[in-house]
């Protein structure tokens, strides 16, 4: 199943890379989560900071930082291992890290609660085509096991596939997908 999915990873990612993306489309998104997911007093927030054309949640970023709430960005250990997560603020300073993703320079790690996962297709099952290396995978698989954690998808209507993606075992489905005009959700 290995080269079916990256044959469809690959061609996912031609696919969002040649999309015309609207500018406001990243606000839109914002508004939908901050009106359908309910950040609870104490509640922490992973966010991830966006490479290519990954839809941007900095505007989610904003509103959460606004409304008081913890906001975290993931730090990679290896591929296929789960993620740490080290506290963002404003006044945080972001560094290049692994894949020349930004990360926190000086690490507060905390575990969150609701996990904003970049992706390069989704769904109707909830099923999340990502990069391959196996980092939200892993990270869901140990998250869960300690407490509920909701999962959401930030993408693009446009990366949203009508027959099922290829799922194997260690596979860990969304709970939500967010676009700029509506919110799949896939716990019912």
């Amino acid at each position: 199943m290995t080269q079916a999915k990256d044959d469809i990873r690959a061609f996912a990612k031609r696919h969002r890379d040649m999309m015309e993306i609207d500018p406001a489309w990243t606000e839109q998104a914002a508004e939908i989560f901050m009106d359908a997911v309910k950040v609870c007093e104490g509640q922490i927030v992973s966010v991830y900071y966006p490479i290519g054309k990954e839809i941007d949640p900095s505007p989610i970023v904003e509103k959460l930082w606004a409304a008081g709430k913890q906001v975290c960005l993931p730090v990679i250990q290896g591929r296929a291992m789960p993620l740490k997560f080290a506290e963002w603020t404003k006044d945080t300073v972001l560094k290049p890290a692994a894949m020349g993703i930004l990360e926190p320079e000086t690490k507060n790690f905390v575990t969150p609660d609701i996990l904003i996962v970049p992706l390069l297709a989704f769904d109707q099952q909830g099923n999340r085509m990502g990069y391959g290396q196996g980092h939200f995978d892993a990270t869901l698989e140990q998250l869960r096991a300690e407490k509920d954690v909701l999962a959401v998808g930030l993408a693009y209507a446009e990366q949203a596939v009508l027959l099922a993606l290829p799922s194997e075992p260690h596979d860990h489905k969304l709970d939500l997908v967010v676009t700029p005009q509506r919110i799949f959700d896939f716990r019912r």
